[in-house]
């Protein structure tokens, strides 16, 4: 009787290290090139420090919230210009307490 239940454990442990080892973050989701510059050599703490340095996702770079774009009563026209974070599959994310771009 304890044998099915040492099969399931061993299972479920090897499925949570596969998840685990599938799901870890190892870097740039692009081309490195392809990667908009950073303005901002300030400290981030989560990926909400970090931002477009134009609003509704029209920036070229990326940079700290604290040093970027005041987009508050902004309204947004869903455009998409060559060459802009959005368009560029990329958002702006805190890495390595650093302000970075992750792009596709």
């Amino acid at each position: 009787m304890c044998h099915p239940v040492l099969v399931r454990l061993r299972t479920l442990v090897m499925g949570v290290a596969l998840g685990a080892l599938t799901g870890c973050d190892v870097g740039p989701l692009g081309p490195v090139g392809d990667t908009p510059p950073v303005l901002s050599s300030k400290t981030c703490y989560s990926d909400d420090d970090c931002v477009a340095d134009a609003c509704c996702g029209l920036g070229t770079a990326v940079t700290h919230a604290d040093e970027g774009p005041t987009c508050g009563g902004v309204t947004c026209t869903g455009s998409c210009p060559p060459g802009t974070i959005d368009c560029g599959r990329c958002i702006p994310v805190c890495r390595g307490d650093r302000c970075a771009a992750a792009c596709q």
